[in-house]
């Protein structure tokens, strides 16, 4: 059946019509479901964790500042030393100064209840890990770290303890202490510390397997870290051949890990759990400054044994681990420890996952292009039947 002029004019039209009518309504299903709709999603997934990060730092904020009557059996509080006007109080003190590095410094502990500085009788304290006090510091680029522990004195309320500053610089120190069943950690002001020597030589690498001595300490954790989320962190340790290493018992846990920003303002001192982490099949460690004891069970034969936390970073921003533990047989007084560190940097949003748009797009063009040249290939053939 032949076709006039006119109806082969009117049916071209309508093949073209159709093909400018199919382009417009893919690049409309692009716009939409490939920029505008992930836009919008994505825009109200970062409102609302940006609210429930709100909303954890105000819980958080909530735990450290207020006092919650009939939770303090799992309570933890932390304060700076000047900021406590009522309460419970931890005010130190520093003898000779000026402190001189390599040479013996001495650290008093001034446990007492303001106002008036009221002495707290060391029968009101709690012994926590096999110690009635904790003392954490660091020098402000994070290079030098020391985990000590005063001990009482004869002056009600005071626990004092000598220590050796290695290097010159200015240090910060927290004290963590155990009253009616709840934890409190006490930020002290930084103390200078003169000498010879560098006093400042920040170094960051984001490595995640470490050599200590004789040993090789690998973390493995989700990054980029976010800020408000928990995240896992997993310690394996071997010898440096790859053999499998037991951490055994240092100040009643398996591994202790101090996490501290580099601006000191932000301290996490976390200890393990002594119950199997299903996932893991590790040591299940809990973001708080206390840990519930309990029998281990053996290590099946051939077992990878890991020592696992989950740790809450508050805030954006670097930060550094320091993870102590100790392998089994290891030549160390009791009191001592390896020190494994790591450094992670925070972000304060997670990155927006982008892969999948971009995927959508390239799979949204591919489909105009062969729509575009089937159309292109009818009309060709349209021509040829002509």
């Amino acid at each position: 059946m032949a076709f006039t002029e006119e109806e082969k004019k009117i049916e071209e039209n309508i093949i073209a019509w159709r093909f400018w009518f199919n382009v417009v309504f893919s690049l409309f299903l692009i716009v939409t479901f490939v920029y505008y709709l992930p836009l919008r999603f994505r825009h109200s997934a970062m409102s609302t964790e940006g609210m429930r990060g709100d909303e954890m730092m105000n819980g958080e904020e909530m735990m450290h500042r207020e006092e919650m009557p009939g939770e303090a059996e799992h309570a933890a509080f932390y304060h700076e030393e000047g900021e406590i006007k009522e309460g419970l109080a931890v005010n130190l003190n520093v003898t000779p100064v000026p402190v001189l590095n390599g040479t013996v410094t001495k650290l008093d502990f001034f446990v007492n209840q303001k106002p008036g500085n009221v002495p707290v009788p060391a029968t009101a304290l709690e012994v926590e890990h096999a110690k009635l006090m904790h003392v954490i510091g660091v020098r402000d680029d994070m290079d030098e770290f020391f985990h000590i522990h005063p001990v009482l004195t004869e002056t009600p309320g005071l626990l004092s303890v000598n220590h050796v500053f290695l290097q010159p610089g200015l240090y910060k120190m927290w004290s963590e202490i155990k009253k009616d069943g709840a934890n409190h950690a006490i930020g002290h002001p930084e103390i200078a510390v003169v000498g010879v020597g560098s006093k400042y030589d920040k170094q960051i690498s984001f490595g995640r397997n470490i050599i200590v001595g004789a040993y090789q300490v690998s973390l493995k954790m989700d990054e980029p870290a976010v800020k408000g989320r928990e995240h896992d962190l997993v310690f394996d340790i071997h010898t440096l051949t790859g053999r499998e290493v037991a951490a055994e018992d240092y100040l009643a846990a398996k591994m202790h890990l101090a996490v501290i920003k580099d601006d000191l303002k932000q301290f996490i001192h976390t200890h393990p759990d002594s119950s199997n982490d299903p996932e893991h099949g590790g040591i299940k460690v809990i973001n708080a400054a206390f840990a519930h004891g309990g029998e281990e069970e053996p290590l099946p034969a051939g077992a990878d044994e890991t020592i696992n936390f989950h740790v809450v970073f508050p805030e954006a921003g670097l930060y550094k681990m320091f993870a102590q533990f100790r392998p089994q047989g290891i030549d160390l007084p009791p009191d001592r420890a390896l020190t494994a560190s790591f450094w992670v940097k925070v972000e304060e949003r997670a990155p927006l996952a982008i892969s999948g748009w971009w995927i959508n797009l390239l799979w949204s063009a591919a489909a105009i292009v062969m729509l575009g040249f089937l159309v292109r290939r009818y009309l060709e053939r349209a021509k040829t039947d002509e």
